[in-house]
């Protein structure tokens, strides 16, 4: 059995208005797909990595695995129009046997850990499919389509997914087939596997562990990697 990462790649960065994909924006003295990529290099839990990339950010991902290294990338394959597909077209391309343990990535998560890898891993194993999350610190309401609230659940119940998100892909496969045969497009990929009867584990993890989405996520990100003294 391998223990696999799908990182996509594949955003514009247009909410943070860069020009460019948010993937080279710089954090300390690298790209954030540096620190990405180098957490799964490290990391005993990961055997191998696949990104997925649009087509014209391929060849300056191919220059940055070669520079630093980074000898788990087996394939970098283009995305496609949304994350859901461009992450069914790498199941679809890549051997994986149906026992592997595959994790979807954003290329902007660049601060999980080698423990939460470990232990996402581990109940992935155990249960089909498992995700790290964190614990909500806020009050979530739902609403109707008027914004009336409708409903507030427990707390103690909701958590903020982030990723990795991980089953066998054997059940991740499953899932996404579905999805497109039913033309549903979901959230995340604990969403789709949900809709074939799977319920994934919650892993806790850090704060740290977020998408990084907007410019001031940059300077949060900035700070991480300098109380870490990187």
């Amino acid at each position: 059995m391998t223990n696999w990462i799908i990182v996509v790649a594949g955003g514009r960065g247009q909410r943070m208005g860069l020009g460019f994909n948010k993937i080279f924006a710089k954090i300390g003295k690298y790209p954030v797909i540096y620190w990405t990529l180098a957490a799964f290099e490290k990391s005993k839990t990961i055997d191998k990595i696949v990104i997925s990339a649009s087509k014209s950010d391929i060849s300056d991902i191919a220059k940055l695995i070669k520079k630093y290294g980074f000898a788990k990338v087996s394939n970098i394959i283009p995305s496609s129009e949304s994350r859901q597909s461009s992450t069914l077209d790498v199941l679809a391309a890549v051997s994986f046997k149906k026992a592997d343990l595959v994790g979807v990535h954003n290329g902007v998560n660049p601060f999980v850990t080698d423990s939460e890898l470990k232990e996402v891993f581990s109940n992935a194993k155990r249960y089909g499919a498992a995700l790290l999350a964190q614990k909500a610190r806020d009050t979530v309401k739902i609403t109707n389509g008027d914004g009336r609230v409708v409903n507030t659940p427990i707390r103690q119940y909701v958590w903020y997914a982030q990723t990795p998100q991980v089953a066998t892909f054997g059940n991740l496969l499953k899932a996404h087939e579905k999805a497109r045969k039913d033309k549903f497009s979901g959230t995340d990929d604990a969403q789709l596997l949900e809709r074939i009867g799977i319920r994934p584990k919650i892993v806790e993890c850090s704060s740290k562990n977020f998408k990084i989405t907007f410019r001031e996520d940059l300077i949060m990100a900035n700070f991480i990697l300098k109380s870490w003294g990187r």
